[in-house]
């Protein structure tokens, strides 16, 4: 059945688009690019009832304050410290997991390390000392790369971790899954959907994007890969390993212990002769600096990719992608509607065919990549999103890029796009004053909750068993506040007076 819409935006949700998403859940899944990534795609925007919202919402709101009230954390010789940063075992145990790769032929240098990344909880690569740009951080050669003969094939890729974690200690990669925490993670595809609406974190999305993609990777797995058959303990470790952690070449020992940053990124890639992977400073990495990686290069995937794949919202820069019911319907009726977003300024008419070919839209949706919570270009090209993952950008050299950029996008079309982001937070649940405050408020009652009895830890507050599905929930709502912020900017950034007015817009 249909979830009754009392609010209505949907996202790419015609007929005939309905079929396509359907198909695209049974897709392989996104890995890290190496090179270019897989394509990136336009979520469909599903509604949820807004009054099963707000029941769900008074629901948890009262079990949680009954909750706290009668449960007293308890205190003196039964009460559990907060870990300390040393005891992370992913910390600790780096010396035991260089060993173990360096004796299998890995080579990476003295000066980098597994840490916490400056003033936060992030755990990452981080440099102990200087390290001068072009400096070989890190060598992964072919025979510890974990693949299947045929890397192209996503089931068997998945299906030779399998093999390898039923081996236990006589596995190659025994001290390389040991140095796994890919269980731990908490990651959209993870969420709890048994409820009739999805759980408690996918109704935190509001309908936003990835609503309706949750569980695309699971359903690829199970139908393509088991042919229907049920997920084992064994399966979820090895896709969750593949999804969080593989390159498109596999499971790469090392090169996926670095974070992402698209903004920071001081690193680039390069196969060998014989299939490994190196990795080399991109700029000089000062110390204490963590080392960056990107899951999303070139705008290959968007801010929305990297959420429902990896559980985060990451870092500027952001790149937001939606459509609506009208953006459907005029690409059904003119595909080539985007290409014509794009004009010439009267000191372009000497060389119009370069400019021209400049101007090739990142994706026929609606798009807007956000630097800053005051920076933003709207419908980016090809080019503008080129950086992401490739290179690192002051903020003038992006000021710079945006404003030629918008001096070519004319006027009618930076309405349009104004126009559907003002429409969708006009019909979202709550706006993003409520969303920050309800932040606060969930992770406060998150931090009170720990120190809860077994017993009620136990109890199913709306479908939330235990920690791991409360946090999915402010997971959930941390997200759509991002999503809903990259919106406003949206309809602020298109109602400036900086768009092109040509002969066709006349």
């Amino acid at each position: 059945e249909a979830p009754r819409q009392f609010f209505t935006i949907i996202f790419n949700q015609s007929t005939s688009n309905l079929s396509i998403h359907r198909h695209r859940r049974h897709r392989p899944p996104i890995s890290r690019p190496l090179g270019p990534g897989w394509p990136s795609h336009s979520y469909p925007l599903l509604s949820l009832s807004y009054l099963d919202y707000l029941l769900a919402t008074m629901r948890l709101h009262h079990l949680v304050i009954i909750v706290s009230a009668l449960v007293v954390p308890r205190a003196g010789a039964d009460a559990q410290p907060e870990p300390v940063k040393n005891d992370d075992p992913l910390i600790s145990k780096f010396p035991d997991f260089t060993a173990w790769f360096r004796n299998h032929g890995g080579t990476i240098d003295d000066r980098i390390t597994i840490g916490y990344e400056p003033d936060s909880n992030i755990r990452g690569m981080i440099a102990t000392a200087p390290i001068p740009a072009g400096t070989l951080l890190m060598h992964t050669p072919d025979n510890i790369v974990l693949h299947s003969p045929s890397k192209d094939d996503q089931c068997l890729q998945v299906e030779e971790a399998k093999k390898e974690l039923k081996l236990g200690e006589d596995s190659k990669w025994h001290v390389y899954f040991q140095f796994d925490d890919s269980k731990g993670s908490h990651v959209p595809f993870q969420w709890d959907t048994s409820n009739r609406s999805g759980g408690r974190a996918v109704m935190e999305l509001q309908g936003l994007p990835p609503t309706g993609e949750i569980t695309r990777h699971t359903d690829w797995y199970e139908t393509v890969c088991l042919r229907g058959e049920p997920m084992t303990e064994v399966d979820w470790k090895a896709l969750t390993m593949h999804l969080t952690r593989a390159a498109d070449i596999g499971l790469v020992p090392m090169y996926d212990l670095m974070n992402h940053h698209n903004g920071l990124i001081n690193t680039k890639l390069a196969r060998d002769a014989k299939g490994g992977l190196s990795v080399y400073a991109l700029i000089d990495i000062q110390a204490e600096e963590p080392i960056y990686n990107t899951y999303a290069r070139s705008g290959t995937e968007t801010t929305v990719d990297i959420f429902n794949t990896y559980g985060f919202v990451e870092a500027y820069p952001q790149l937001w992608r939606w459509s609506d019911e009208k953006l459907v319907k005029l690409s059904q009726e003119d595909v080539d509607h985007a290409n014509r977003r794009y004009g010439m300024g009267s000191s372009d008419a000497n060389n119009a065919h370069s400019v021209l070919r400049r101007f090739v839209p990142n994706t026929p949706s609606y798009e807007v990549l956000v630097l800053s919570p005051t920076l933003a270009a709207i419908l980016p090209t090809v080019q503008l999103v080129h950086p992401l993952g490739e290179i690192k950008k002051s903020m003038d050299e992006w000021q710079d890029l945006i404003t030629a950029h918008h001096a070519h996008v004319r006027s009618s079309y930076a309405k349009a796009l104004g126009d559907s982001a003002r429409e969708a937070l006009d019909k979202l649940p709550t706006t993003i004053e409520e969303d920050e405050a309800l932040v606060v408020k969930e992770k406060s009652r998150l931090e009170k909750m720990k120190g809860l009895s077994k017993e009620v830890e136990k109890l199913k507050v709306f479908g939330m068993t235990d920690d791991k599905n409360r946090v999915d929930a402010v997971q959930a709502m941390e997200y759509r506040l991002a999503f809903k912020k990259a919106l406003k900017l949206a309809t602020e950034v298109a109602e400036k007076d900086i768009f092109l007015i040509d002969s066709d817009e006349l």
